[in-house]
C-alpha cells in the first residue's frame, strides 16, 4: 500500500543517517512546572461548540425573564383561597373575589329571639369587617411578581408548571362593642314589655300592678351568641330563653330610665333646613312612686303622678317667626357693564344665595366666592389692582359685596372686616362699599341676632340689577340710619393746590321702634383716589433756555437815560406749610331728642339706573374748613376685584 511504502522509504532513510548522540537528561529541579499541552484543534472546537450553546441558552432565559416581566397579569395556576385567578389583571381580580363573597356583608344578619318574643336582628353591614378585596388582588399581585426580575422568572416557571395556591388570611372582623350597644338596647326594651303587661303609661301618670314580673338577661352570653354566629356564617334564626320570675320589687330605675327626660327646645336645624319639633319633659318623684308601692299589697295598681315641663321654644311658634321680616335690601345697577362682568356679578349672587348664618357665626366673603378661576367659572373683567383699572378673573364682584355690605349695615350687623375701593364706584354712595380680593382685603361680618338670618341675592340681567336682602326675625323694631359727613378733599404732598381724593365719614345711628335715637358711633372713615386723568397736574417746567433772537443790526446809541430813582424791593413773601389735606369736619353734633312724634323708619329704595353709568363718581366738592376730628384711622390703599 503506498502509505506503507512511505513508511519503509522513512525508515530506510533513517537507518542510512548517522546516529547522533543522545544527550543525557537533565534531572529537574524540585518544585519546576511541568510545561503545559496546548489543546489541539478537536478540543477548540469543542470547546467553542459549548461557548456557542451557552450563549445561546443564556440569551434565551434573558428573554424569557424579560417576557415573564412583561405580563401584566397573575401568573397562570394560581389561586386564593382556592379560588383560581391565574391570567387576572388586579381589578379583574378583586372583581372575582368580591363575586365569590369576599367584603360582601349585604343582605346578611343574625336574628336572636328574646324573651317576649322580642326579635333582635344585626345586620352584618353594621358589626362586620373583613380585608378588602383589592388588598387580596393586590398580595397574589406581589406573590407572583414581587421580586427580582431573575425570581419573578422563576416563580412563573414554578406556576405554570406546578401551580401556586395562596391563603388570603382574610380574618372577618366583628364589632363587639358595636354588637353590645345593640344588646343593651333590645334588653331594655324587652323590660318595658314585661312591664307593660302590668304597666300603663298615661299622659298625666304611670298605673303599676304590684307583683309585675322580671326577667334577667345575660347580655353577655346573647353578645357571644351574636359573635359566633357571624363568623361562622350562621344566619339562621336563634333563640335566647331566660327564666321569667315574678317579682315584687319596683324597678323604679328602669321605669324612670324608659319614661322619663328633660324638655327639649324646637330649634332650627341650618343642614335640614328646618325646624326640629320640641319634646316635653317627663319626671315624676321617685320618694313618693316608693313609698305609694312599698304601701302597696300584692295585686294592688300604684298610680305614680307624672310632672310634664313644656318647653320654652315650640315648634309652630318657631316656625312664625324664623325669616320672617326683612331687615334690609338694596338694589343697585351695572349699566354698560360687559357680558364678563355681568357673568361674575351673576356667580358671586349665586355663591350667596340662601346662605343662612346662626347666631353669633361670621360669615366671609371671601369663604363662600372661593378663589375666582376660570375653572371655578369666573371670566376677566375690569377691576381695580394697585391704583390702575386692569382686567382680572373675576371683575365686578365686589359690586355684589359692596351691596351686601349696605344691606349689614341696615340690618344693624357686627362688621368684622371691611375696606373701600381704591377709587370711587358709581352703583353706590361713598363710604357704602366694600371691597374684596382673593387672600385680602376681606369683606366678613356676624349674625349678632337672636336668630338665624338668611341672604337672598338675585340678579335681573336684563334689568342690569343685583338685589341683596336679609331676613330674619326683628324682635324690637328698631332700624338704622346710615349718616355721611360731606366729603374733604385730600391734596398731594408735593402740589399742595392738587387734589387727588377726597375723604368720607360714615356714622351708624340706631332708632328703636318708637323713632328715639339708641346710639350713634362712627362706622367707618373712606378714602378715594382719583384717576390720574382726572387730576388737574400743574404744567412741567422745562430747564432748556430760551432761543436768543438773532442780532441783525446793532441800534445806534442816541444818549443814555436819566436815573430817577431806584424802586424800593418788596420782601419776598416765606412760603407757607404744605397743606396734604383739608381738615375733615367734627363729629355731627347729636340730633335733638323728638319730644312727641317718633321718626318713621325710612323705606329703603333701589338706586335709581343713571342714563349713562361713569366708571367712577365725579369729584367731590371742596367743603369749607370745618374742626379736625379726634385722629381718623388712615384706610389702607386696597386692591379689589371691582
Amino acid at each position: 500500500m503506498k502509505l506503507n511504502g512511505n513508511k519503509q522509504t522513512k525508515n530506510a532513510a533513517r537507518a542510512d543517517a548517522p546516529k547522533k548522540a543522545k544527550t543525557p537528561k537533565q534531572p529537574k529541579e524540585a518544585g519546576q512546572p511541568k510545561e503545559p499541552k496546548r489543546p489541539g484543534n478537536a478540543a477548540r472546537i469543542v470547546l467553542i461548540a459549548v461557548l456557542a450553546v451557552v450563549a445561546v441558552a443564556l440569551a434565551g432565559i434573558a428573554a424569557g425573564v424579560s417576557y415573564v416581566n412583561g405580563i401584566d397579569t397573575i401568573f397562570p395556576n394560581v389561586t386564593v383561597d382556592g379560588i383560581e385567578i391565574g391570567g387576572l389583571s388586579l381589578s379583574e381580580t378583586a372583581q372575582k373575589l368580591s363575586e365569590s363573597g369576599y367584603d360582601d356583608f349585604a343582605g346578611n344578619s343574625v336574628s336572636v329571639l328574646l324573651p317576649t318574643d322580642y326579635m333582635l336582628t344585626v345586620s352584618a353591614e353594621e358589626v362586620c369587617s373583613e380585608t378588602p378585596v383589592s388588598d387580596i388582588a393586590l398580595m397574589a399581585w406581589n406573590a407572583c411578581k414581587g421580586g427580582s426580575a431573575v425570581e419573578n422568572a422563576l416563580t412563573y416557571l414554578n406556576c405554570r408548571y406546578g401551580g401556586m395556591a395562596l391563603e388570603s388570611g382574610s380574618a372577618m372582623t366583628v364589632d363587639t362593642d358595636a354588637l353590645r350597644a345593640a344588646v343593651d338596647n333590645a334588653a331594655g326594651e324587652v323590660r318595658l314589655a314585661l312591664l307593660s303587661s302590668d304597666l300603663v303609661i298615661g299622659e298625666d301618670s304611670i298605673r303599676v300592678v304590684k307583683g309585675a314580673r322580671g326577667v334577667d338577661i345575660d347580655r353577655d352570653a346573647v353578645v357571644r351568641m351574636l359573635e359566633t354566629a357571624f363568623y361562622e356564617e350562621n344566619y339562621t334564626l336563634l333563640r335566647y330563653d331566660a327564666e321569667i320570675l315574678p317579682n315584687n320589687e319596683l324597678d323604679i330605675d328602669g321605669i324612670y330610665e324608659t319614661v322619663c327626660r328633660e324638655p327639649v327646645d324646637a330649634y332650627y336645624d341650618k343642614e335640614l333646613d328646618a325646624v326640629v319639633p320640641e319634646s316635653v319633659g317627663i319626671s315624676f318623684d321617685v320618694d313618693s312612686a316608693v313609698s305609694a308601692w312599698n304601701a302597696a299589697g300584692y295585686g294592688d295598681e300604684v298610680s305614680i303622678p307624672l310632672v310634664l315641663t313644656e318647653p320654652e321654644v315650640h315648634a309652630e311658634d318657631l316656625e312664625a317667626i324664623l325669616f320672617r321680616d326683612k331687615l334690609s335690601n338694596r338694589t343697585t345697577y351695572f349699566w354698560g357693564s360687559t357680558w364678563a362682568r355681568i357673568n361674575n356679578i351673576t356667580k358671586a349672587a349665586d355663591s350667596i344665595n340662601n346662605t343662612v348664618l346662626m347666631p353669633g357665626e361670621e360669615f366671609s366673603y371671601n369663604d363662600a366666592l372661593g378663589e375666582r378661576t376660570i375653572a371655578n367659572g369666573y371670566q376677566e373683567a375690569g377691576a381695580y389692582a394697585n391704583g390702575e383699572t386692569v382686567q382680572e378673573l373675576g371683575g365686578g364682584i365686589c359690586q355684589v359685596s359692596s351691596t351686601l355690605y349696605y344691606c349689614t349695615l341696615y340690618a344693624n350687623l357686627k362688621i368684622t372686616a371691611r375696606t373701600c375701593h381704591y377709587f370711587p364706584v358709581s352703583y353706590l354712595p361713598a363710604g357704602l362699599d366694600a371691597t374684596v380680593s382673593w387672600g385680602g382685603p376681606e369683606f366678613k361680618f356676624v349674625n349678632n341676632k337672636d336668630y338665624p338670618i338668611r341672604i337672598v341675592a338675585t340678579v335681573d340681567a336684563d334689568g342690569r340689577n343685583v338685589t341683596v336682602e336679609l331676613w330674619g326675625t326683628d324682635v324690637d323694631g328698631s332700624y338704622v340710619v346710615m349718616k355721611t359727613d360731606e366729603p374733604w378733599a385730600v391734596y398731594d404732598s408735593e402740589y399742595e393746590d392738587v387734589q387727588i381724593g377726597y375723604k368720607v365719614q360714615t356714622y351708624r345711628i340706631v332708632y328703636n321702634a318708637q323713632g328715639w335715637e339708641q346710639s350713634r358711633r362712627s362706622e367707618a372713615l373712606s378714602y378715594y383716589h382719583y384717576h390720574d386723568e382726572d387730576i388737574e397736574w400743574p404744567p412741567e417746567e422745562t430747564d432748556e433756555p430760551e432761543e436768543t433772537p438773532e442780532v441783525t443790526e446793532t441800534p445806534e446809541v442816541t444818549e443814555t437815560p436819566e436815573v430817577t430813582e431806584t424802586p424800593a424791593v418788596t420782601e419776598t413773601p416765606e412760603p407757607s406749610a404744605p397743606v396734604v389735606e383739608t381738615d375733615p369736619p367734627a363729629t355731627p353734633a347729636p340730633t335733638e331728642t323728638p319730644v312727641e312724634t317718633p321718626v318713621e323708619t325710612p323705606e329703603e329704595t333701589p338706586s335709581e339706573p343713571p342714563a349713562e353709568t361713569p366708571e367712577e363718581t365725579p369729584a367731590a366738592p371742596e367743603p369749607e374748613p370745618t374742626p379736625e376730628p379726634e385722629a381718623p384711622p388712615e384706610p389702607t390703599d386696597p386692591v379689589g376685584e371691582e
